[in-house]
């Protein structure tokens, strides 16, 4: 059976490609705290990242035999808010001969405050768009997604639901309070519900440079400046009664935010996305 590629699983970057730049000014860069979390604050600031997507390995009995393409991601500061792009697009080859050629675009905007969310998904297979998921939320003391595509529906989130950009900023600031686990559940509007009980764990002692191939242009680049640590994500489907991660994401996350690969395991086989370029966007103009 054909593995279908652009599912959720293949939208997971929403939820954790960030950035912020060194180089900038504090007075440029913008200082965020999500609800419900105490200091230390991040220092976050916008960029575009193109990410190269390669195979990273493959199981025994797996009907891939080779993963291809590109992802752009754009992190905006809109001044109300954060506006994300995300565009992927992946080849994939199959055991069997076949090909396939997949995309999808995601365009979102999450409050600074974090309790509000707007999100528009769309996925193309070979030429033909076949899911598309758009509406807005809101994450306070309680919570509701308002779905206007594919259909008119109401998803309620659970007190502590996060969106995308408060979850990351979550994530740094566990990391530089020393504190190795935790697990929230996160709405990103990637499919018909929405959520995924995500399980994070750091190593916030590991602060060495991430061991992965760079070119000498994005080493020294400014934006990678600071330490990084090793990032392990599992996503579980809410109320999963397995016990067993949907799938799994490693990732090198610095303390600026800035993510320099991601490797995402499926069970069946991995695919690398390794940082291969970068560069800041305008700070939010008032």
């Amino acid at each position: 059976m054909k593995f279908q590629p652009i599912t959720r699983k293949q939208t997971i970057f929403s939820v954790l490609l960030f950035c912020a730049a060194p180089a900038m000014a504090a007075e440029d860069a913008h200082i965020l705290a999500p609800p419900g979390t105490q200091s230390p604050k991040v220092t976050i600031a916008p960029h575009r990242a193109i990410y190269d997507m390669t195979l990273a390995s493959v199981r025994n009995g797996s009907n891939i035999s080779d993963v291809s393409g590109k992802m752009l991601f754009e992190w905006t500061d809109v001044c109300d808010g954060w506006a994300i792009q995300q565009h992927l697009k992946m080849h994939f080859n199959y055991a069997e001969g076949e090909d396939s050629e997949v995309s999808s675009t995601e365009l979102s905007w999450e409050s600074k405050d974090g309790t509000h969310f707007k999100f528009n998904v769309h996925r193309v297979t070979d030429g033909k768009e076949n899911e598309v998921y758009r509406g807005t939320a809101t994450s306070d003391t309680t919570g509701n997604a308002d779905y206007t595509a594919p259909d008119a529906h109401k998803t309620v989130l659970p007190p502590g639901t996060l969106f995308p950009s408060a979850h990351t900023i979550q994530i740094i600031q566990k990391a530089e309070s020393n504190e190795k686990f935790f697990t929230r559940r996160v709405f990103d509007g990637a499919d018909k519900d929405g959520m995924s009980d995500v399980s994070v764990f750091i190593d916030p002692t590991d602060t060495k440079p991430v061991d992965v191939k760079l070119s000498d242009d994005i080493k020294n680049n400014p934006l990678l400046g600071q330490p990084a640590w090793p990032v392990r994500m599992a996503f579980f489907k809410p109320d999963s009664e397995t016990g067993e991660p949907d799938y799994e994401m490693d990732l090198g996350l610095s303390a600026n935010g800035v993510a320099k690969y991601m490797r995402i395991d499926y069970g069946d086989f991995a695919v690398l996305g390794t940082l291969s370029a970068i560069e800041p966007l305008p700070p939010c103009a008032q």
